[in-house]
């Protein structure tokens, strides 16, 4: 166990030393683009150009007559719709974080998984053209029977539990109240949250915005919404089996770390002792050594511990799932054999001052992320 924990000593403190670009959240961007919306609409109609100022002109063919010819003989003549401004313009970012639910304040029936609490926070910047007046977080791996008890920020409401008829969305969303201020460039709204059964996953949001036309014409497809709305990625809910194996859910948190480091909610550097923890745990499931196993992601846990302290702040702690079957409370011991306090003391044996940082390793996303996967995790074993 010495070894170990000097071996994880090692491996943070060049970590903590040479992190350098700090993990950020990335602004939301629109599934069209500005600069395609041209390209997209030639696709879809006859022709089309940019006016400049965020409107453009559609040409469309008229079948009531004309002198030219389609490949099928038919004739037709070349209209104009004019049609904009675009939508969308909004440069934002959702930030989000999940809670694991004590079981005696769950809200929603058992599924055989734990309930989390997902928590979203909009933040508009000066840049952004157009105010924020709806936020939509899209459960689509969850099962649309499976009950969400959703909280609003005051002056919101939400639209409900999804509809269970196949092809209708399956999200969970929020719209302002009538007098509510939009969201306006510069400002933030936090307060969107609901909870469900769940595995902590990561899933797609998306923000909708007002200063955009949505006046068409029958014969012109237009961009609507869901194009140009713009969307990116948060924590969300996912209905895993309820039989996943402890080495499965391995795995998948290798994936989670993969995927916080690509949207830039941990730093590459940040990720290297917790994929290692990881990695040695996948050799100990090859050895059926369980035990050993275990004990690595007790030092993944651990990890995080100390690189929650170079976020400066530290929030509330996640809790620990009891088991999947709500039954004989199998709680993640308080002190695992690779303690946090013997890692940071060995950091500064080693001359490393434990410091606040303006800029983390890891962004909350991360951090609740991979925490209650960790914990949930440990039930398994």
């Amino acid at each position: 166990m010495k070894r170990r924990i000097l071996l994880s000593v090692a491996m943070l403190s060049v970590l903590l030393l040479s992190v350098t670009d700090a993990a950020k959240r990335a602004v939301f961007h629109p599934p069209v683009p500005e600069e395609q919306t041209v390209a997209w609409l030639k696709e879809r109609n006859h022709d089309a150009e940019a006016l400049g100022a965020g409107l453009y002109r559609i040409y469309w063919r008229d079948y009531s007559g004309g002198p030219l010819r389609d490949e099928r003989g038919d004739s037709y003549s070349v209209r104009a719709f004019d049609w904009g401004p675009r939508g969308g313009k909004a440069d934002v970012f959702v930030s989000s974080r999940v809670e694991w639910v004590e079981p005696a304040h769950r809200t929603t029936p058992d599924t055989g998984l734990p309930e989390y609490r997902y928590i979203y926070s909009i933040t508009s910047r000066e840049t952004s053209q157009h105010p924020v007046h709806t936020l939509w977080v899209r459960t689509l791996d969850l099962p649309r029977s499976w009950l969400r008890d959703i909280s609003n920020p005051p002056g919101w409401k939400n639209f409900g539990q999804p509809p269970e008829f196949a092809g209708a969305s399956n999200h969970v969303a929020w719209n302002r109240k009538f007098g509510t201020p939009y969201i306006l460039p510069g400002t933030s709204q936090g307060g969107f949250a609901f909870k469900c059964r769940s595995v902590p996953g990561i899933i797609t949001a998306e923000v909708w915005t007002s200063g955009g036309s949505i006046d068409g014409h029958e014969a012109v497809v237009t961009p609507y919404h869901h194009q140009y709305a713009p969307r990116g990625f948060v924590i969300g809910p996912e209905a895993i089996p309820v039989g996943t194996s402890a080495s499965e859910l391995t795995r998948r948190l290798e994936t989670l770390i993969s995927r916080s480091v690509t949207l830039g909610w941990l730093d590459e550097d940040a990720a290297v002792p917790l994929r290692q923890h990881l990695a040695n745990s996948v050799t100990a499931f090859g050895k059926h050594e369980l035990s050993e196993a275990r004990r690595e992601i007790q030092a993944f846990v651990a990890t995080l511990d100390v690189l929650e302290k170079q976020r400066g702040t530290v929030p509330q702690r996640t809790g620990e799932p009891n088991s999947p079957s709500g039954e004989g409370e199998q709680q993640v011991p308080a002190e695992p054999p690779l303690l946090e306090e013997a890692l940071t003391l060995q950091l500064r044996e080693i001359g490393f001052k434990i410091q606040e940082q303006a800029e983390p390793p890891l962004l909350e996303e991360a951090l609740t992320l991979l925490q209650t996967n960790a914990a949930y995790l440990l039930t398994k074993f």
